[in-house]
């Protein structure tokens, strides 16, 4: 087995891994992922909502009911089959700022600890993210 130098680290306190900042105390959400995001003007094109999306993808598991949260940006792209259909409602737009706000205060998370209850939460919506019908499966 060859390792390159440039990429291999020992003996660290704190590293990128994966998109994820490792800690001895658990795994963090990527600070400049969050600030993308934070710093991020309101979409005004479909392509801008699905860059959102796409940096949002990378923050889920850190977020409470992300899909139920992110559902105002998915329909912003399902009534948006052509770029001349875009429109940012007051709803997305809402959604939009709130995420902004749970951004700045996310959870690290951490391994189970032995013999101790495990307790799992469930989230539920009635709605989904479905594909839209212009989505044919290809990009």
């Amino acid at each position: 087995m060859k390792l390159k130098p440039a990429k291999c680290s020992f003996g660290e306190e704190e590293g990128n891994f994966l998109g994820h900042i490792v800690t001895p105390r658990g795994i963090k959400a990527n600070p400049k992922k969050i600030e993308a995001i934070e710093n991020m003007p309101s979409p005004k094109t479909k392509k801008q909502v699905q860059s959102l999306n796409g940096k949002l993808a990378a923050l889920t598991r850190f977020l409470s009911k992300a899909a139920e949260r992110s559902l105002p940006f998915f329909n912003t792209l399902k009534d948006c089959a052509k770029k001349s259909d875009f429109k940012w409602t007051d709803k997305a737009e809402k959604a939009f700022q709130e995420m902004k706000v749970l951004l700045k205060d996310l959870p690290t998370l951490t391994a189970p600890i032995a013999d101790e209850t495990l307790i799992l939460y469930l989230a539920i919506s009635r709605e989904a993210v479905l594909p839209s019908a212009s989505d044919n499966g290809t990009h």
